[in-house]
């Protein structure tokens, strides 16, 4: 039995979220063939609570899994994938340039909007790996500072693609973005060297020896650090037709993340992906 939402579920879903939806549906039974523990996250946990599905205006699923349920469901999901689907990975050979991990639909495109450079994607699925951190607070600081480092040399290195427009960033993420506004010339800086950067230094505390749990590259960074309890004490949800698990204690995630997370945003902070579906038709 799924934890009961705030408020309704939305009568009727938008063609990008209804091909979402599709698109989970032949994911799900994999993650549930082989029993991985998979997760809500963020707005979707946050839509899970509020609304039951998706949040109104939001455009994407997002699901996280241990870091090794999530290399091991990497290696097997391509030989199950149907060839409408694919698997992107910053390891492969495509453009991706995400840390975390998508399947795709390659029969719908959506427009991206409101980075330097417009592009078209294929809808998707995102799957984040959930992370170790260190118990010692001291080392514990250390490994965050290097995190942040890193990441912010990847965005550097990807700064045609990263949304500017997104709401509510800390002053010094905006300080930072009007400065390489200043130096910055067209073409990535070799990317893909600070994202296996990235991955060697999160992959260096596992989840199963640490205290607490983080999905870093998700897009609030240590807001997404919880005591690993908080994972392990867990319910399922309704989102939409499925049930997918969550933190029992929704609340202090939440909270943590968005602050006063029943209360919608204004309409200038919605659709904060600036994606809208361009192309693909829906199966009846």
């Amino acid at each position: 039995m799924g934890v009961d939402s705030k408020t309704e579920k939305p009568l009727q879903l938008s063609q990008t979220q209804e091909a979402i939806l599709n698109l989970f549906k032949e994911i799900k039974p994999i993650l549930d063939q082989h029993s991985f523990t998979y997760f809500l996250l963020g707005g979707s946990l946050l839509g899970a609570v509020r609304h039951k599905g998706f949040i109104p205006w939001d455009d994407d699923i997002d699901i996280g899994l241990y870091r090794e349920d999530y290399e091991k469901f990497l290696k097997i999901i391509p030989k199950y994938l149907p060839e409408h689907l694919e698997l992107r990975t910053f390891r492969d050979k495509s453009d991706h340039h995400f840390y975390f991990a998508r399947i795709v639909d390659k029969r719908y495109s959506i427009s991206r909007e409101g980075s330097l450079t417009r592009r078209t994607e294929n809808l998707w699925v995102d799957l984040f790996p959930l992370d170790g951190m260190p118990n010692n607070i001291i080392t514990q600081k250390i490994h965050m500072f290097r995190l942040l480092w890193l990441r912010m040399r990847y965005h550097i290195a990807t700064f045609d693609r990263i949304n500017l427009n997104r709401p509510n960033r800390p002053i010094i993420e905006r300080i930072i973005i009007d400065l390489v506004k200043l130096f910055y010339k067209p073409g990535h800086i070799r990317y893909k060297k600070w994202l296996y950067k990235l991955d060697y230094v999160l992959k260096k505390y596992s989840v199963e020896n640490s205290n607490w749990v983080v999905n870093f590259m998700g897009q609030y960074k240590f807001k997404e650090m919880f005591p690993k309890d908080i994972y392990m004490d867990n319910v399922m949800y309704t989102f939409e037709e499925f049930e997918i698990r969550g933190p029992k204690d929704y609340h202090t995630v939440l909270h943590q993340m968005y602050g006063d997370y029943m209360m919608e945003p204004d309409d200038s902070h919605k659709n904060v992906h600036k994606a809208y579906l361009i192309n693909g038709k829906l199966r009846q």
